[in-house]
């Protein structure tokens, strides 16, 4: 087994093993979790069919089911997350509108049909190398229909590195990307447009609750002699702002549209 196997089995057993931690599935950071579903529904177009790629316990689909009217596919790498999805959808009585496979990219499996969104949320950061994560936005315009939609919510190491620079200045240690993502660079992102598959906005979803979270509460933190707490009322606070105020933090959205 090479290097890279050795790695990718690793970061699927890491998955496999948060399967069962229902809203911290995806992330400790429910706070964020939250940011990032309100963004979604508020994006996503009622009525659509859509693919959700590293749909984790399906929560998205299961609102945007709920909420929106959509209908929607799931796939995941992670056999435990899609066991966890399938019961998720079945209790959220979504069945017939919401379905779950075990699958993995790249490329994005054209099996499921054509759909007028796709989805990721944190989830081809998990990919361990750029020319895979290149191969898999690149394949999503082969299921998306004419017009369709790619709401890709990935990090982004640029805005992880201006919030670093924010920390240094108060004395903070640097926030490092975990070992199992590989996070993006705005650069190699925009290099991947093409005529027919091209990015029509930018967006720093999460920038004010990172800059409060990550720097402001955890310098007072920090003075206080406190333990971090996610729902800290600073941070309960930072939710309730605008949220595209500068470009903290790693979390972003491009908005891709299929041409033609």
């Amino acid at each position: 087994m090479t290097d890279a196997e050795k790695k990718n089995d690793k970061i699927l057993n890491f998955w496999n093993d948060r399967a069962s931690l229902g809203e911290l599935a995806g992330t400790n950071d429910f706070m964020l979790t939250r940011i990032e579903q309100d963004f979604i529904e508020s994006i996503v177009p009622p009525n659509t069919r859509v693919l959700d790629i590293g749909c984790g316990n399906s929560s998205s689909l299961i609102r945007l089911a709920k909420k929106s009217s959509c209908q929607g596919v799931g796939i995941d790498f992670s056999e435990e997350m899609i066991q966890v999805s399938k019961r998720s959808v079945k209790e959220a009585g979504v069945g017939a509108v919401v379905k779950n496979y075990h699958d993995s990219v790249p490329p994005v499996p054209r099996s499921y049909g054509m759909f007028d969104v796709v989805i990721s949320n944190r989830s081809l950061i998990n990919l361990s190398s750029l020319e895979d994560q290149e191969k898999a936005v690149k394949s999503v315009a082969d299921v998306l229909n004419p017009g369709g939609m790619y709401l890709m919510i990935e990090c982004l190491q640029d805005g992880n590195d201006f919030t670093n620079s924010m920390r240094e200045k108060l004395g903070l240690e640097p926030i490092c990307a975990p070992w199992h993502n590989l996070f993006f660079r705005k650069k190699d992102v925009l290099a991947w447009q093409s005529e027919e598959f091209s990015i029509e906005q930018f967006l720093h979803i999460s920038s004010t609750y990172h800059f409060i979270s990550r720097v402001v509460y955890a310098k007072l933190a920090e003075l206080k002699g406190e333990e971090l707490k996610y729902d800290s009322d600073l941070n309960k606070i930072a939710t309730m702002l605008p949220q595209q105020i500068s470009e903290f933090g790693p979390v972003k959205a491009w908005v891709w549209k299929k041409n033609s």
